[in-house]
């Protein structure tokens, strides 16, 4: 009853007529689902087969989760936390690589690190590809272009990662030290204003979203914001972040379920389009002012006024957009977190100890402490200090679950042969957490 109490809160996101007729429908699936054990004609068995029918047939070798349901799976024991749900699985059935169905589409979960190693190392090319999901990709998506993180594999992809890597590799990077060392100074300037001098409390959140945002608009669009609370970059995190959850499939059934999606007066589908018409509205602005600032001579050097500019004609307009997009969502979902996390960390009495021995790892390779200051980001060569931004990235998981992926090729993995076009899941708070051995514990990052 509790499985059926969770779904009838996400059926009756449509309206209550219609949810409960649907609600009644699953109800008795699940009855039949539970009932089928007895013996039942021929043809009603075949019915039942088809509420329960995956994209994907049963994966031959590779165990799967007890307990799924007609039309929903596993959707319901997941439950709001997929990622704890699966790692408990992973302890409870001693599976760390397993299937399950979400709906109509079957997916494979990888928990352990030695494992989520395992498939994205071994298997990076036949993981390259990803799924197409109808709330994402077909309603959100459907004006601008999808993330390259989101994009399934095509030529186009291809030269949008490609561009955003040369973008972005470590040789690019000093051509962004003044970028860092202006938003860096900003954050500490303005910390420093609205504080009083740490007289009065304040959030340190928003100056480090600021912070993550203007890095991006800087390298796309030459612009940036001075307020932390402007207009525009406030929209940008709030749309973004909602987008965000939409992506999860805890929150869209109707990716899994199709029968959702065609309920009159949807409102996932409603927020999701406006959502979509906020995002627009903000990309357009954006791109209207790079024009405009070309115009007049003033643009500075970015990916969208080299576009504009032909100076990158390799991509089209569309591909330029998806770049952008990809580096001004994922930016600031990414760098205020694990920042905050890391400083909330530190700031803790236990932290203490940590922020003193980085302290002290500093003066010992830098005894002038204004150079430090000036060129330590540039060089990175305080042992403590990387172990500790290397930990801060393992210890917060941006995105539990990851990015869904697609095989593009059969995957063998222990005898079990994973098909092509097959989800694959990884687990990255799972694997992040497990147990991995640390041969230098506190000391440097291994």
């Amino acid at each position: 009853m509790e499985q059926i109490t969770v779904l009838k809160h996400h059926v009756l996101d449509a309206p209550l007529g219609h949810g409960a007729v649907l609600f009644a429908v699953v109800v008795i699936f699940v009855f039949v689902y539970k009932v089928r054990g007895y013996k039942l004609s021929r043809s009603f068995t075949k019915e039942t087969q088809v509420t329960t029918r995956t994209d994907i047939p049963f994966i031959k070798g590779l165990p799967e989760i007890p307990g799924a349901l007609p039309l929903v799976g596993h959707l319901l024991q997941l439950g709001d936390d997929h990622a704890t749900v699966c790692e408990k699985w992973w302890r409870q059935y001693n599976h760390s690589v397993y299937q399950i169905r979400l709906g109509n589409t079957r997916a494979v979960v990888v928990n352990s690190f030695a494992d989520c190693k395992k498939m994205l190392v071994g298997n990076s090319q036949a993981l390259i590809d990803r799924p197409t999901l109808f709330t994402f990709h077909g309603v959100i998506s459907s004006t601008k272009g999808f993330t390259i993180g989101s994009s399934p594999w095509d030529d186009s992809c291809r030269n949008k990662r490609k561009a955003a890597s040369t973008t972005l590799n470590k040789a690019m990077m000093k051509n962004y030290y003044p970028m860092f060392d202006l938003e860096s100074y900003c954050i500490l300037r303005d910390l420093h204003r609205d504080s009083e001098d740490g007289e009065i409390e304040v959030s340190v959140r928003p100056y480090i979203q600021r912070y993550a945002l203007n890095t991006t608009l800087t390298l796309c669009y030459g612009i940036r914001m001075d307020e932390v609370y402007d207009t525009l970059l406030r929209e940008i995190l709030h749309v973004g972040s909602a987008i965000s959850l939409l992506r999860s499939a805890s929150e869209n059934y109707q990716d899994y379920i199709p029968l959702l999606r065609y309920l009159p007066n949807n409102e996932k589908n409603a927020r999701s389009k406006d959502l979509r018409d906020r995002r627009d509205k903000y990309l357009d602005e954006l791109l209207n002012k790079v024009r405009e600032m070309i115009e007049k001579g003033t643009d500075k050097p970015c990916i969208s006024a080299a576009i504009l500019k032909d100076q990158e004609s390799r991509l089209t307009g569309v591909e330029v957009g998806s770049i952008c997009l990809s580096l001004v969502s994922g930016g600031f979902e990414t760098i205020p977190g694990t920042l905050v996390s890391c400083i909330g960390s530190l700031a803790t009495a236990a932290g203490q100890k940590f922020q003193d021995r980085a302290y002290e790892d500093i003066k010992h390779h830098h005894p002038d402490l204004k150079a430090a200051w000036a060129s330590e980001f540039e060089r990175e060569d305080v042992p403590y200090l990387n172990a500790i931004v290397r930990e801060a990235g393992r210890y917060y998981t941006v995105s539990s679950m990851s990015l869904p992926r697609k095989t593009v090729s059969e995957v063998v993995w222990n005898g079990a042969v994973i098909p092509k076009k097959t989800m694959v899941l990884i687990n990255a708070q799972a694997g992040n957490h497990g147990s991995i051995d640390l041969t230098h514990p506190h000391d440097r990052f291994d």
